[in-house]
């Protein structure tokens, strides 16, 4: 593998434009090699536009994503391309001996996520999706400090809203919202990831995904979601103590979530514990210079006054400032080497650690993506409640 991990982009998507910028970071030891598209014309502008270097190999036509994918100039690819494409190129891609890094939601059905997970472990090869807040040193900050029970108590729920408002032309054209190419609509672009930060919430206190219940929903005219609020159960906590104490309260773990494309622009997750609330207005896309979260603490007297509030605000210290999509790349690259080398050699502990995270990230877009089908089910089913155990 060269340097730098060399990077096929698999059609030239809008959505595409921020991840190029990211991997052109220094910082991500990633390069853009190579560009596919069925337009000679969009290609040739998507590179000029977007790419720094002269050296990024054009493949045009109506064979340019195989021969992307076939290429001995790249060792990864990026495949922003509608839901309903990405089976058949994350396969060819890992056929083809390619890495690939992947938009959510993966796939539209468990049975294609699994297809591809599994042959991504036989060919030894990194299936990593796009969630790019994981990787945000404010997330790894925000579940350090959510760890500390003594300061946050017990996580006991979450309350996620992440919503924009479409126009005309994004209900006229836009893919996310036709079925033949997005049928999870909101739920996989949206509610993707208030369910992901959910599971790296309740995972880390202990606790699993066990129901989902969608408790109103909007269709547009072809059955795709367009606005969806629900609730993900989750089972009281595996701490032994804390679970006989939660089962005597008879509580366990909720997230309750909004996800649509009918009304402005939030993204706001806040993190209930059992002595502190952990808030983040902008989790999904950072505003310019976000590196905090708020904190609150706060009381009421008997006569409804308050006898305590406490806010603080906890600032994330980076060695490095970069966006989000940058330490993405960077993650990908890193575990890509240490992937391919060769058996014989011995691993160091810092490779180990970051192979062990790259089982977590594939286990968190598992459930995720687990869940997300559950909310399409229980949409079909006029919100049924959907028993999480019976999909294993």
């Amino acid at each position: 593998m060269a340097q730098r991990l060399r990077i096929g982009i698999l059609g030239a998507a809008g959505i595409a434009r921020k991840n190029v910028a990211a991997i052109q970071n220094d910082y991500s030891l990633c390069q853009v090699t190579a560009i596919a598209s069925r337009s000679q014309e969009k290609a040739n502008r998507f590179v000029e536009e977007h790419c720094r270097s002269a050296n990024v190999t054009i493949f045009a036509g109506e064979t340019a994503y195989q021969e992307l994918v076939s290429s001995s100039l790249i060792d990864a690819v990026y495949i922003p391309l509608p839901t309903s494409m990405h089976k058949e190129w994350v396969i060819k891609a890992l056929h083809s001996g390619k890495h690939v890094l992947i938009e959510k939601p993966v796939t539209t059905n468990m049975a294609d996520f699994k297809e591809m997970q599994e042959l991504a472990q036989k060919l030894q090869k990194y299936l990593l999706d796009g969630t790019m807040f994981v990787h945000h040193p404010r997330t790894k900050t925000l579940l350090h400090h959510i760890k500390d029970t003594a300061v946050f108590g017990k996580v006991l729920r979450i309350n996620s809203d992440f919503t924009f408002l479409g126009g005309d032309d994004f209900f006229s054209n836009n893919v996310r919202i036709r079925n033949d190419c997005d049928p999870l609509g909101c739920v996989g672009d949206l509610s993707w990831y208030s369910i992901r930060m959910a599971l790296l919430v309740m995972t880390q206190a202990g606790r699993t995904a066990t129901k989902v219940k969608v408790t109103s929903f909007k269709l547009n005219a072809s059955d795709v979601p367009i606005d969806v609020t629900g609730m993900v159960y989750f089972s009281p906590t595996t701490n032994e103590e804390e679970r006989r104490n939660e089962e005597e309260q008879e509580y366990a773990g909720l997230l309750a979530f909004h996800c649509s494309f009918l009304q402005p622009l939030q993204q706001r997750v806040e993190i209930h514990g059992s002595k502190q609330t952990a808030t983040i207005t902008d989790f999904v896309i950072p505003r310019k210079g976000s590196d905090s979260f708020e904190l609150r603490s706060q009381a009421l007297t008997d006569c409804d006054e308050f006898v305590e509030d406490t806010i603080e605000t906890k600032t994330v210290v980076e060695d490095i400032k970069a966006a989000q999509e940058v330490y993405m790349w960077r993650h990908l690259s890193e575990t890509c080497r240490i992937m391919e080398l060769p058996k014989s050699t011995k691993a160091a502990s810092s490779d180990i650690d970051v192979l062990s995270v790259a089982q977590e990230m594939a286990c968190m877009s598992y459930q995720t993506q687990l869940i997300a089908i559950a909310v399409m089910d229980s949409i079909r089913e006029e919100g049924r409640e959907i028993h999480l155990k019976s999909k294993n």
